[in-house]
């Protein structure tokens, strides 16, 4: 069957083969599986299908919109904010199950841990129809952490914590709409966003796999929004 290319992440080589994905696999593929399959009754994940016959993990393929960056304007509503949070604890909620397997992940699981956080979970990770998330893909770095490892980075994104969206009443207001639609207190989210940019930017300049990321000086676009949240969001 024909293979089309799936753009986004710049690091794995992914592709769609009719109705299914396509990606390379790792040591830590059998503990993602694992947990794809214990979401599988959310309908919201991929479904793992095994792998073909060039190693490759199949998973079924999610039809929608993906929120690349710059978000269009319909991704931008209130109700897509509090709709993606209430996606997320769904996630979280399922997969505390299987929070005691620390170990075969991608990265290591990080204290207190409470649930299975995607660790990448960002619009551009999620498929959107009429506005509203309807899947979140790209499970690759999942690890067991706290609720607010994942919480601090989707607020950031969706917010957004960016000097080129809106004040900073504005995404602050936003931000404590997203705590609440997830049902998590906003307090020390400031301080979790910087943790979380701080942990992007190391990954950039680190990881071998983020080679393109660093030529393109994705780790200064991140200090920068970090400059901002830390002016505007610190103490909150």
């Amino acid at each position: 069957m024909t293979e089309e290319a799936l753009t986004g992440g710049g690091i794995n080589e992914v592709v769609r083969v009719g109705s299914t994905v396509r990606r390379p696999t790792g040591p830590w593929t059998p503990n993602v599986h694992r947990l794809l399959e214990h979401l599988a009754p959310l309908g919201i994940s991929p479904v793992p299908r095994g792998v073909d016959d060039r190693g490759r993990e199949v998973l079924s393929y999610l039809e929608g919109e993906v929120g690349h960056p710059p978000l269009p304007v319909p991704l931008r509503s209130d109700e897509t904010l509090t709709a993606v949070a209430r996606m997320a604890r769904r996630l979280h909620d399922a997969s505390a199950d299987l929070a005691a397997v620390v170990d075969g992940w991608q990265f290591p699981a990080l204290s207190p841990v409470e649930v299975i956080c995607h660790n990448d979970l960002a619009p551009y990770n999620m498929v959107f129809r009429d506005g509203l998330p309807v899947g979140v893909f790209d499970f690759d770095g999942a690890r067991p952490g706290p609720r607010w490892w994942d919480v601090a980075y989707t607020a950031y994104c969706l917010v957004p914590f960016s000097p080129e969206f809106g004040t900073p009443d504005e995404q602050w207001r936003r931000a404590e709409l997203f705590c609440d639609a997830y049902g998590m207190s906003p307090e020390g989210l400031g301080r979790h966003v910087l943790a979380r940019l701080d942990d992007m930017v190391a990954m950039i300049r680190e990881r071998p796999e983020f080679r393109r990321q660093r030529e393109e000086r994705h780790d200064v676009h991140y200090l920068g929004h970090a400059e901002y949240v830390r002016a505007h969001f610190q103490d909150r």
